[in-house]
This record gives C-alpha cells, sequence and structure tokens, in this order.
C-alpha cells in the first residue's frame, strides 16, 4: 500500500531544535517511525527525499526554515526527474517561514499536520500546482531549484541578517532597512530578458519570485501572475537618496520611477561581479568573483494550500 504522506524535520534548523526536538515530538503522535526522517544536514535532507522516492509515498511533509524548503524542492525536482514528484506540505518550522506562509500552510505545523492527513484520507486534499523557479548557475554548472532569487542589494542584506548573533525578527527588520544606509557604488548587475536589457541602465538590485508576497510584509510585484510558468521580477537601479522616501512604496509594490521596473518573465539572463552572490530562499551562494545564472520556470509540482 501507499503510504499517503511521510516527514522530514531539518533537526539543524535553529527554530526546529529550540521549539520541536524535544520528548514526545508532534509527529509522533500523527506519523509511523518509519515514515519520518529527522535530519542534521542538507545532505542527510536530501538523502531522505531519496527514501521516500524509493518507498513512493504519496506526499512529502518538510519541517524546517525557508532554506530547509529550498533544499526539498530542490532535491525532489532532481530525485523526481523522470517521474511525477510527490504532493509538498511546506510546515512552517522556522523564523520568517516565508514559504509556507506563501503557500498558505503558516499556522501551527501539528495542526497543519494534522488537517493534511485528513483531507489526504478522505480524498479531499487543496491542491495548489505551481512551477517552481529554475536557477542554472554558467560558472558552477549547477541547477537549483527553489521559490525565489534576489542578488545585489537583498545579498547584502541577507549577509548582515545572517551574520547576527541570533537572527529573528528585529534582525531582519534590520536588515530590511539597509537600503536606506548601504552604499550602493560597485554593485553593477547585468539583466536581460528575451535578449534586451530589463532596464535602460545595469541595476543594483534583483528579485525574482513565483510568490507575489514572498518574504514578511514584502509584497513588491502585485497580483497573481496567470500565466504559471511565467515569475515576477522586478529590477531597480535608484539612487539611495531616491529610494529612502520611497522605501515602504517599493516594498509594497506600489512605486513608480524610471528606475524601477516590475513584471513577469519566463527566462532572465542575470550575472553580477566581485563580492555579490546571490540568494535563493534565504540560502546564500557566493561570491565566488562573480557570478553568471539563467532563470527560468522549473517543474510543476503540487502543494497542499489549505482553505485560508
Amino acid at each position: 500500500m501507499q503510504p499517503a504522506l511521510a516527514l522530514v524535520v531539518n533537526a539543524a534548523a535553529r527554530a526546529v531544535k529550540r521549539r520541536y526536538l524535544r520528548r514526545d515530538p508532534f509527529w509522533q503522535r500523527s506519523l509511523p517511525a518509519a515514515l519520518v526522517r529527522v535530519t542534521a544536514g542538507f545532505d542527510e535532507l536530501e538523502h531522505a527525499i531519496a527514501a521516500f522516492q524509493r518507498e513512493n509515498v504519496r506526499a512529502i511533509a518538510a519541517l524546517g526554515g525557508d532554506g530547509t524548503q529550498h533544499y526539498v524542492i530542490d532535491a525532489v525536482a532532481r530525485q523526481y526527474a523522470e517521474s511525477a514528484p510527490p504532493i509538498i506540505l511546506a510546515l512552517a518550522g522556522g523564523t520568517m517561514n516565508g514559504i509556507p506562509r506563501a503557500l498558505g500552510t503558516g499556522g501551527k505545523p501539528e495542526a497543519v499536520l494534522r488537517q493534511t492527513m485528513r483531507d489526504l484520507a478522505g480524498g479531499t486534499p487543496h491542491i495548489q500546482p505551481r512551477h517552481v523557479l529554475r536557477v542554472a548557475d554558467a560558472r558552477s554548472g549547477r541547477v537549483r531549484h527553489g521559490f525565489s532569487f534576489a542578488t545585489g542589494i537583498v545579498y547584502r542584506a541577507m549577509q548582515q541578517y545572517y551574520g547576527t548573533s541570533g537572527p529573528g525578527w528585529i534582525a531582519a527588520i534590520r536588515a530590511s532597512l539597509l537600503p536606506l544606509s548601504a552604499s550602493l557604488d560597485g554593485v553593477t548587475l547585468q539583466v536581460s530578458v528575451a535578449g534586451a536589457p530589463w532596464l535602460a541602465e545595469p541595476p543594483h538590485t534583483l528579485v525574482a519570485s513565483v510568490f507575489e508576497n514572498p518574504l514578511l510584509w514584502f509584497r513588491p510585484f502585485g497580483p497573481p501572475l496567470e500565466n504559471r510558468s511565467a515569475f515576477h521580477l522586478g529590477a531597480t537601479a535608484m539612487h539611495r537618496r531616491e529610494i529612502v522616501p520611497r522605501l515602504w512604496s517599493v516594498f509594497r509594490g506600489t512605486c513608480r520611477h524610471p528606475r524601477l521596473r516590475v513584471g513577469s518573465a519566463e527566462e532572465v539572463v542575470v550575472g553580477g561581479a566581485g563580492d555579490i552572490g546571490y540568494v535563493i530562499d534565504g540560502e546564500l551562494y557566493g561570491p565566488d568573483g562573480g557570478f553568471d545564472v539563467r532563470l527560468s520556470a522549473g517543474p510543476e509540482i503540487r502543494f497542499v494550500a489549505l482553505a485560508r
């Protein structure tokens, strides 16, 4: 009989260690031990997804931060390249939980897990299919998958966030205000869509996402896309003096400025040099003296999306 649902728990995630890895974890009341993998790192997480693939599970739940969800989706895209991927349930086991919130599963993980298992057993799960983002790095030859990509000043903001002793809400707010004080000098990106520059002048910041609300209060793109194979794209070359009075409107997608462009794309080429790398769902890559990546629509995956 095909197992209905299996769970991978990222024990390396700070919030998971603090909240859930105690006596009698909540999943022990819902799932047999054979369908739970508690992993100590992303290599073990990858092996867990491979085991679930061999066991032909119908759905995989992931408990951890946004980085955990990114690695789960990346592993699923590789392990199931030749077969239909399972349904994915993103549980809110991190600090920010942007991905579960965007998918509609950002409630208490024990309650979301129980509800999903009831829905699967009753044949009435609420499923949301969507293409994930494919990030092909030309320098390393590595292809990764996730939900959101960012570079430029956002990369520096994430470096600042992870540089604090205890990343959390206060650190996230401070990092989001980095454009108010950061120097934009030396940050130049090359961005092209369909062979043409996305902006008239090279931007210093770029964000792409399959979500219209990728994190916290950030809703910079506008309404959801009707074309599921496209993704949101925003980039700016605005000077700091132009950003400061408009920062909230940039965050909320209401800013209109000639050095800011927001829209949608199906394929984007992004390059950067120097000490700037890029971010996929909160995970930092680089810097390695520059990068050259191609963003496109990845495989379509079905996600649990509880009714709101």
